[in-house]
């Protein structure tokens, strides 16, 4: 159950994403005995173990990351920093000497794996940085950006002057928050499509590969196997073999399409393969919620009135007469049956995602760019924006 990538031919990136995922499926239980929620008949409490969870798979999977930023930021405050202040912050003096003086990673790593083992102290506080950190700049932009709330999302777990090396200044959150309110007419959709006018007029799209590889999902979903499943299919299963699933899925999709000739003419960059596999992992561990976001939406829309039910299929991506609430069996034969219909409905999960999860959480153009161009109505993509939820 490896946390740190270890590049020695025989272990694969995949399996720190499911060490993650196991850790985070028994913190999630773990939290739900010792607080006596019923995620199953309260809504609230669901989500709140479903953002947990997903907060501990999110910062485990860039721990050498969040933990490399966390030095730089101690190394770079005015001054030496005394061993207390050190201890505070969850790094032992031994491990940012190391750090200052250009050690390798795994010498700064042995170190804190050792103290880590015995020194309760350097372990709560250093997990409560990680958190912050991931909070402050990781998490919290992009939900903020579209007013959008989850529970837990301040940083209000550190002392001042812990705060005030890791970020700067203790400035007050929501003055954070309105300082940052875009103030000129240009909405998000239209920069988003800027950047990938300029993308594309020098690199083809990545977009047509990721819904191929969705579209593929589909089918394999449909077969409810226990040993490769891409949705829970019973009690007994746990999230983290959904996890392992879809990655080793997105694994073999890419080996697959990499190594056909005839579709891989262009000379793609590792950057845009990273990305391409990067979005089919995003998209399928999120699927469900995307398939139920999308029916919901378009159902609860002025949409219903203006499409007839026997087009459902090929316009939205739906089946039409509630079947998607009602009956899964009839959905998974008609998604494996019918090509047109996974195809526009792949679409719709793609975009869903690109303009809800991954356009608002990235900073700068991603390869391929992160408009939905492969979707022309313009009442459809109005529909797949981002929800503004008003403030309180």
């Amino acid at each position: 159950m490896p946390l740190r990538y270890i590049d020695n031919g025989s272990m694969e990136e995949w399996e720190v994403t499911l060490t993650a995922g196991k850790i985070a499926q028994e913190a999630a239980e773990e939290y739900l005995q010792k607080h006596n929620l019923n995620p199953k008949e309260n809504e609230d409490d669901e989500e709140l173990l479903q953002v947990m969870a997903g907060r501990v798979v999110a910062v485990l999977v860039r721990l050498d990351e969040l933990e490399d930023e966390l030095l730089k930021r101690c190394s770079n405050s005015n001054g030496d920093m005394p061993e207390e202040q050190c201890i505070s912050l969850g790094i032992p003096i031994k491990e940012l000497n190391a750090y200052q003086s250009s050690s390798s990673s795994s010498d700064t790593a042995e170190i804190i794996d050792s103290i880590c083992l015995f020194d309760t102290t350097i372990r709560e506080n250093r997990a409560k940085c990680l958190l912050a950190m991931f909070l402050n700049d990781i998490e919290g932009p992009g939900l903020r950006k579209n007013n959008v709330k989850i529970p837990c999302m301040d940083v209000d777990f550190l002392e001042e002057d812990v705060w005030d090396v890791l970020f700067g200044s203790n400035v007050d959150l929501e003055e954070v928050v309105v300082n940052s309110e875009v103030t000129d007419d240009t909405s998000e959709d239209d920069v988003l499509r800027e950047e990938d006018d300029k993308y594309q007029t020098a690199r083809p799209s990545l977009h047509p590969i990721t819904i191929d590889a969705i579209e593929e999902a589909f089918i394999l979903r449909a077969q409810n196997s226990t040993t490769s499943p891409l949705r829970l299919i019973n009690d007994s299963m746990e999230w983290f073999e959904v996890q392992y699933s879809v990655v080793k899925f997105a694994e073999r999709f890419m080996e697959k399409y990499t190594k056909n000739k005839s579709t891989t003419s262009h000379d793609w960059t590792e950057e845009e393969l990273q990305t391409i596999g990067g979005r089919i992992v995003g998209v399928l561990m999120r699927l469900d919620d995307l398939e139920w976001e999308w029916n919901h939406r378009v159902t609860t829309s002025s949409l219903v009135d203006e499409v007839e039910s026997t087009v459902w299929k090929t316009t939205f991506g739906l089946h039409p007469d509630n079947i998607e609430q009602n009956c899964i069996l009839t959905l998974d034969t008609a998604l494996s049956k019918e090509e047109a219909f996974a195809r526009v409905r792949a679409e719709r999960m793609l975009g869903l995602f690109l303009l809800n999860v991954e356009g608002p959480f990235v900073e700068g153009p991603m390869p391929g760019g992160s408009h939905p161009d492969f979707i022309h109505d313009e009442l459809q993509l109005k529909l797949m924006a981002p929800k503004v939820i008003e403030k309180e």
